[in-house]
């Protein structure tokens, strides 16, 4: 029998319990029964009430938590998903009652298992930050984990099962992409919800976007590698610029001697000839100083006409000596070429990182490394998609046959922080700072390779409206001219003072040498009567070249100098000219240029010129 409440069952009691009672009692007990019935039924309606409003309550602060929450889901800042890895849950279930036990070792065993695992992640609902992050239109268009996950995150399901298993949460920073393929970095969390530990029904996921702090924290990687490869290039320029000084004074001598030697050979042609050897060979080398310091300091940047024929021969210069023998270099350089606007200084830097590009793609292999110069016409055509504009240029082509690039490579190379080059094998300037260069000029660069077969780049500037001077005016012709008056001589190289002393008793000139500048000021201070011009070295222990010049100007404001140094970077032509410094000369300095500089600063002294 059932009842259809409370009340109706109390009745029913009643009804039963008074038909044992004696008919002689039963007015009275049915009246006390009734009024007990009234009292159960009245309190069994006021705790119904109380039950019911309990129940309404509780129903309508779940309506709003859950209101609450939906409102906080979706205008999250954060990426916020739900998921449903029920089926996951049954999947690892049937799995363990198989015998598995342990999922990592099973999951490396068998790959195609977590192909299944994500195959049945359903994502059930996500935020408006979530469709805005990768690019969504429409929730509808989500239809599992894998729509999200970049190619190849089976692992992230993976690891998220495990976390699962072991904690309920997991954690992963990872790459990933947008709909549209953007790429993202994010911080991906996940935990099962509560009461849904036994089949993971629920899952709350967030996803953080950390690409912009990544970019930047690459980048100030990368700034700083570049602070620390600046600092080791101001550490190797100072370097060469010591190794420069000392070997410039070893020079000098060697020099000095061969061309005193050259004058006492008379006809002796096999002495004159090992005199020229001799001379030709020094001037190499201090031409090759020169280049070093050209690339290991750093100069103030000089736009001016330039002769790109001259600037690649004097790159050849420095190249030639190291590629080993199994490089062929060609070079196809036609001469009056037009000039270019650049500082030379750099375009010795382009060119060089263009041929050691070359040379280390066919560093363990034959090759050829071709160079070509020519001038070109660019129309409208030819310049689409560049920053080039039309008309005449300058074209290097610099070839090899090295390994090639593919396409992915060639789109790549001009980027700041790309390179295919080991750690070994140096940074250069970079083909990115190389383009940077040439557009500053008004170039550009191109680029076409082939993998196995080679890369060519073709650098373009613009020439300038103007005819290269004649060299034919550049250098003086005659005897070296010569004279009678009193020199003091200061170094404190006594081989190179020694081998200047003679060069200028040569020319006729009464010298006295001193080899350090102490000496060589008291000697003023006893000759200054009879001294008509100082030569002094610049750097010098005790005084300085500068110094020991303010001490005999001090004695006689008239008295003209000239400075010879190895190598400085305080003092050039135009800075020495504003100290004071009548001539300025850079060892090791030829007999001919010597004897001309002191000359023409003896001969400006006739003319009444002052120095002070």
């Amino acid at each position: 029998m059932s009842y259809n409440s409370v009340g109706d069952f109390f009745l029913s009691l009643l009804r039963n319990f008074t038909e044992y009672i004696d008919l002689s009692y039963r007015p009275a007990f049915v009246t006390g029964g009734l009024t007990i019935v009234i009292i159960l039924l009245i309190l069994l309606f006021v705790l119904n009430y109380r039950n019911k409003k309990v129940i309404f309550t509780k129903n309508e602060e779940l309506k709003k938590a859950e209101a609450r929450y939906h409102l906080i889901f979706e205008q999250s800042p954060i990426s916020l998903w739900e998921e449903d890895l029920s089926e996951v849950k049954s999947y690892i279930d049937d799995l363990q009652a198989e015998g598995v036990q342990d999922f990592g070792l099973y999951f490396e065993m068998h790959p195609e298992a977590l192909r299944v695992c994500a195959d049945k992640i359903k994502v059930t609902d996500v935020n408006a930050r979530t469709l805005d992050l990768y690019e969504i239109d429409d929730k509808n268009d989500l239809s599992g984990i894998k729509d999200i996950l970049p190619q190849g995150s089976e692992w992230i399901i993976k690891e998220e099962i495990l976390g699962f298993l072991d904690c309920g949460s997991f954690d992963v920073t990872i790459s990933d992409r947008t709909l549209s393929g953007r790429n993202l970095t994010i911080e991906l969390r996940a935990v099962v919800a509560a009461g849904y530990e036994q089949n993971w029904e629920k899952v709350y996921a967030s996803v953080i976007d950390i690409t912009e702090q990544t970019q930047l924290k690459q980048e100030k990687k990368e700034y700083e590698k570049q602070i620390q490869q600046t600092q080791k290039l101001e550490a190797i320029g100072s370097l060469a610029g010591g190794i420069a000084h000392d070997f410039n004074n070893i020079l000098s001598p060697i020099m000095g001697r061969a061309e005193l030697m050259l004058l006492e050979a008379g006809n002796n042609e096999v002495m004159q000839e090992h005199c020229h050897r001799i001379l030709d060979a020094s001037k190499r080398a201090r031409d090759l100083v020169r280049q070093i310091l050209t690339f290991s300091r750093e100069v103030k940047q000089e736009i001016r006409p330039v002769s790109m024929e001259k600037v690649i021969e004097e790159v050849m210069q420095l190249i030639r000596p190291i590629l080993p023998a199994t490089i062929t270099l060609a070079q196809e350089i036609p001469a009056n070429l037009p000039l270019v606007m650049a500082d030379t200084t750099q375009l010795h830097q382009v060119i060089m990182n263009l041929i050691t590009n070359g040379f280390h793609a066919m560093e363990n292999i034959k090759g050829t490394l071709q160079l070509e110069l020519s001038e070109v016409f660019l129309g409208v055509d030819d310049c689409d998609h560049e920053t080039l504009s039309p008309g005449r240029y300058l074209c290097l082509t610099v070839a090899d046959t090295g390994h090639g690039m593919d396409t992915t490579t060639i789109d790549k190379i001009f980027d700041p922080y790309f390179s295919t080059k080991a750690r070994n094998k140096g940074t250069g300037l970079g083909l990115s700072v190389v383009h940077g260069i040439l557009r500053g000029y008004g170039g550009g660069i191109r680029v076409t390779s082939e993998v196995g077969k080679g890369t060519t780049f073709f650098v373009y500037l613009p020439v300038i409206e103007m005819k290269k001077k004649s060299s034919t005016n550049k250098n003086v012709h005659g005897p070296i001219p010569r004279g009678d008056e009193h020199i003091l001589l200061v170094d404190d190289e006594k081989s190179v003072a020694e081998v200047t002393k003679n060069m200028l008793e040569r020319m006729g000139y009464k010298v006295t040498m001193r080899v350090s500048s102490l000496e060589a000021l008291e000697a003023f201070r006893n000759l200054h009567d009879r001294i008509d011009l100082v030569i002094t070295d610049l750097t010098m222990p005790h005084f300085t070249g500068l110094q020991l010049l303010a001490r005999v100007r001090q004695i006689n404001d008239q008295i003209p100098v000239i400075v010879t140094t190895g190598f400085s970077e305080q003092l050039d032509i135009d800075k020495s000219s504003a100290l004071g410094v009548n001539e300025y000369l850079a060892k090791p300095v030829l007999m001919e240029d010597l004897g001309r500089s002191v000359r023409s600063v003896l001969d400006e002294v006739k003319t009444g010129m002052t120095y002070s």
